[in-house]
């Protein structure tokens, strides 16, 4: 139960961070990020943890990772992942979403949630997608998954159920939103790319022009 909270504050501090990257300096961010983690490790009902969760659910141990990770980026400057892995990461997790959500709310008459229930050929199946994107150089994926299946063997979340150690809603929330922010970037960052390349190609003489026409 005590990793909900430990999970629960890095969130918190994640968002917080995010949303005090354009309002205060460096060192201001660090020390509401250190009072925001205590604040949310305090027992209920002090604590911001015991409400957040109370409201909102668990949040998964991906969720936890990729906390780690938006902290790392709003405190270095620069993502320890590359750009590339965390993509893949994201349309991993939000692939399973629109596969594993749908059906267990009840479209199909097969339920993924029970498979989370300690099912071996399940876990195995993981593992070895895992192996695969360990292959592909896909660490971001390796990582989220073996390390939602050893939790998960451990019991350090209160949930007994694997997909709620590998996925939440919030947590498809944020890669989807990822996802389309990625996207516009990438978008305006081409027609930008293209300019500039023009205005390097170095310029013919007025004859060569002719020539060339």
């Amino acid at each position: 139960m005590m990793l909900d909270t430990i999970i629960c504050a890095l969130v918190l501090v994640a968002v917080q961070l995010r949303i005090c990257a354009a309002l205060l300096p460096r060192g201001w961010r660090v020390a509401l990020a250190v009072v925001v983690f205590v604040w949310a490790l305090l027992p209920f009902p002090w604590g911001l943890s015991g409400w957040v969760l109370s409201y909102l659910s668990a949040f998964s141990v991906t969720s936890g990772l990729l906390a780690v990770l938006a902290i790392q980026h709003r405190l270095a400057g620069h993502y320890w992942l590359p750009v590339g892995q965390l993509r893949g990461a994201c349309l991993m997790m939000v692939g399973l979403a629109l596969w594993f959500y749908p059906m267990s709310m009840g479209s199909s008459y097969a339920d993924p949630y029970a498979l989370g229930f300690g099912n071996f050929a399940f876990s195995t199946a993981l593992l070895l997608v895992g192996l695969l994107a360990w292959v592909v150089r896909a660490y971001a994926s390796c990582l989220i998954l073996v390390a939602a299946q050893f939790a998960f063997r451990f019991d350090v979340l209160a949930s007994d159920n694997l997909w709620d150690y590998l996925i939440d809603p919030w947590l498809v929330f944020w890669a989807a939103g990822w996802l389309v922010r990625d996207r516009i970037i990438r978008a305006r960052a081409l027609p930008a790319a293209d300019q500039g390349a023009k205005e390097d190609e170095p310029s013919l003489p007025a004859g060569q022009q002719q020539a060339a026409r």
